[in-house]
């Protein structure tokens, strides 16, 4: 929301993967970095046979140099996590490599590859949303009208235009949030 003027968190929308009594892990999802996941692929040794210019994205603040890959291929890693229906976390590249043959990428698959991760210690993510600093939109089944935004939404929408979507999907018109204005980028005035 505009009222979070954390410089690692505005604007974000993240993707929470776990959340329980010891604290919740997630992935901001719309942070472009200036880096590709063809130049990331190269310096660990994996081919990456995806779009030349895709970008790697700021999963968060912690741990930045930490790889994770958001993707909808179950049987490409065994290990990787289920997060979501069709989505799948691996946070190996030894799992890559492993059932990849050193590829990675190409037609027909989506995938995101995040440096670093958003965490909250116990009760931290709960304390922000009851001051209000956090939205929750939920995932939904793509052919259901709930409110939120389906997995293939994580795959498929342009990082730019995702906080504005998402709270879209609950019904929440970002123009009229005050301090949320097109770019501002700012947080609300007193």
């Amino acid at each position: 929301m505009p009222q979070l003027v954390d410089p690692n968190f505005v604007r974000s929308v993240v993707f929470i993967i776990d959340h329980s009594e010891r604290g919740a892990f997630g992935l901001v999802i719309n942070h472009r970095l200036p880096t590709t996941i063809a130049e990331f692929a190269d310096a660990v040794t994996l081919r990456w046979e995806g779009p030349a210019d895709q970008g790697l994205r700021l999963g968060g603040p912690v741990e930045p140099v930490r790889a994770f890959l958001l993707h909808d291929q179950s049987q490409w890693d065994p290990l990787a996590e289920d997060v979501a229906p069709g989505a799948f976390l691996t946070a190996s590249l030894e799992g890559v490599r492993r059932v990849s043959d050193n590829r990675f990428g190409g037609a027909g698959r989506n995938y995101l590859v995040f440096l670093g991760y958003a965490g909250w210690g116990p009760g931290q993510l709960e304390s922000e949303m009851a001051q209000g600093s956090w939205l929750a939109v939920p995932l939904r089944e793509p052919a259901s009208d709930a409110p939120g935004v389906p997995v293939p939404w994580l795959f498929h929408t342009a990082p730019e235009i995702m906080w504005h979507e998402a709270l879209a999907a609950v019904g929440i018109d970002p123009a009229r949030l005050i301090g949320a204005s097109v770019g501002s980028g700012r947080a609300p005035q007193a």
